[in-house]
């Protein structure tokens, strides 16, 4: 390929992006003029692995070649969603944006039938893939299958396979799914740079070669990516997204715009406290706390649990922010390899806890989670949210005692073991989950992030159920641990969650697969598990 311009910023350790022009091979037979100048290749990388690089006839190519002028429009139209919207599209069914988007593409055979909420169901899908899916942008070109998104106070890039049955390539590098979770401005700077430089490039090659007024497209191009680096007038504009109190731009907006005008008659230092973000030219860094806890409600959440929610965390200003015995333990511990069991980071972490406390808290029949909370100065609320898929709320930052609310709309908090698992879990939360800038605001429900969420009962399982107090628990028993009965009588000593209880005992290696199956299908005809864990 005759490369006339050529531009790759950023480091492919973290991310990269690489672009590329050269002479259109089709000599613009089979496009219009103006897309034709931008014949070209890009390749994308993320922690050392190039997204691009795929198989076609049996031989390696390093990067995708098209006509690049689709995808830089793409990427400067969806500039703020793509780097600031984490709400998956419909339901939050996987890990990643790529594995939610492919496990949503069509609507459950519940509705499937039914035409207008089917309608309804792709109309969001469709509008969310063209935010945040690469392919959006390919208009024929044969691109990777790349997903960006925003996951809390990073960027989200997550890739899977790309159908090729009957075709003569295969994008190797993503055989399977994968993800890379990035600091904001490692992909924000990058990106913008070779845009800017693509476009000027774009826009002197039209001068040159076109007829004047010829070539809107480019021109358009040029004009977007300037106001992306205002400072001015953008944060707004992105925390609008980062909140995602709606499905599309209008809904999106209207949300946050009702939030803030709650938020505009109250006393002006937890005011700030609760809006004030962390930002680049380019991209907010650091969420502010109100649109991190939105932004993990469900996007048709009800007004009152919006201004009941920011009246708690009103509440909770507090310039001193946490205790000393919480910035003792306090720290941020991303997820570690999807790879390994769901619930052995979030073990460690538990253990960890206990360790530091030299199982204080762990001395009697079962944990003192209130104690333990007491302790590291965290404040409980109860709230009743309409929205009964929420469980409970955790909050913290510099300017935030750290506290939790629980949920008494929540079916699993109406019961002792319930609340206590509520408790134990958002403790998670606060202690392991913190955003840029020690700041943490989740609702966890349905909506959150589903790898933090199942790393938060994980912790609580163990905290509230150390292995020591279980083996003295089944070593009491008088019944055989692998039955019904068994079980109960760990749980009740315990004073934790049947069904919690019931996959502890397996992860731990107290009862085995085939174990845990008879006891759910003795529970199944007999019922008896409570909904509290």
């Amino acid at each position: 390929m005759d490369t006339r311009w050529e531009r790759i910023e950023g480091d492919t350790s973290v991310f990269a992006i690489r672009m590329a022009f050269a002479s259109d091979p089709d000599e613009g037979r089979y496009i219009d003029p103006e897309t034709a100048l931008s014949w070209g290749s890009f390749q994308i990388w993320v922690e050392g692995r190039n997204l691009c690089s795929h198989l076609e006839e049996g031989e390696r190519v390093d990067s995708a070649h098209w006509y690049l002028l689709p995808l830089l429009e793409w990427f400067a139209r969806r500039w703020n969603p793509l780097l600031h919207e984490e709400r998956l599209p419909v339901k939050a069914e996987g890990d990643t944006g790529w594995t939610s988007l492919h496990a949503t593409r069509f609507p459950p055979p519940a509705i499937e039938d039914d035409e207008e909420k089917a309608s309804e169901w792709e109309g969001a899908w469709q509008d969310w893939w063209m935010r945040h899916g690469l392919q959006a942008a390919r208009e024929g070109g044969l691109f990777p299958d790349v997903v960006i998104r925003r996951f809390r106070d990073l960027i989200e890039i997550s890739w899977g396979p790309v159908p090729s049955e009957g075709l003569p390539y295969r994008f190797d590098s993503t055989e399977s799914p994968g993800f890379g979770r990035l600091p904001p401005r490692e992909v924000a700077e990058p990106l913008h740079e070779v845009l800017l430089g693509a476009s000027e490039y774009l826009l002197s090659l039209a001068n040159e070669s076109l007829p004047v007024n010829e070539y809107p497209r480019i021109e358009a191009l040029s004009r977007s990516l300037q106001p992306l680096a205002d400072a001015a007038t953008n944060p707004e504009r992105r925390l609008k997204w980062l909140a995602g109190l709606g499905t599309d731009e209008l809904t999106v907006r209207a949300g946050w715009e009702r939030a803030v005008n709650y938020l505009s008659g109250v006393a002006e230092a937890p005011r700030r406290a609760m809006l004030e973000t962390s930002e680049s030219p380019l991209v907010v860094t650091g969420s502010c706390q109100a649109a991190l806890m939105f932004g993990s409600l469900a996007p048709d959440v009800r007004e009152q649990d919006v201004l009941n929610l920011a009246r708690t965390m009103i509440d909770l200003y507090s310039p001193g922010g946490d205790s000393e015995a919480m910035q003792e333990i306090c720290h941020a511990a991303p997820i570690e390899d999807p790879m390994s069991p769901a619930w052995s980071q979030g073990y460690e972490l538990a253990d960890e806890l206990h360790q530091h406390f030299h199982g204080a808290f762990a001395e009697g029949g079962s944990v003192h989670i209130e104690g333990l909370i007491e302790r590291l100065d965290i404040r409980i609320d109860k709230l009743e949210l309409s929205d009964d898929k929420v469980r409970g709320v955790s909050i913290a930052g510099p300017r935030h005692r750290p506290g939790i609310i629980v949920n008494s709309n929540h079916a699993a908090n109406g019961h002792p073991s319930g609340c206590r698992f509520t408790l134990a879990h958002e403790l998670c939360h606060l202690l392991f989950d913190r955003e840029a800038g020690r700041r943490l605001a989740i609702a966890s429900g349905p909506w959150a992030p589903r790898d933090i969420e199942r790393r938060a009962n994980a912790f609580a399982a163990m905290l509230l159920m150390p292995t020591s107090l279980v083996q003295r628990a089944v070593a009491t028993l008088t019944v055989p641990l692998a039955t019904v009965e068994g079980v109960r009588k760990v749980a009740d000593t315990l004073q934790a969650g049947r069904p919690a209880v019931l996959n502890h005992l397996k992860n731990l290696g107290f009862i085995d697969e085939t174990d845990l199956q008879q006891i759910e299908d003795q529970v199944s005809r007999h019922g008896w598990f409570d909904p509290d864990g």
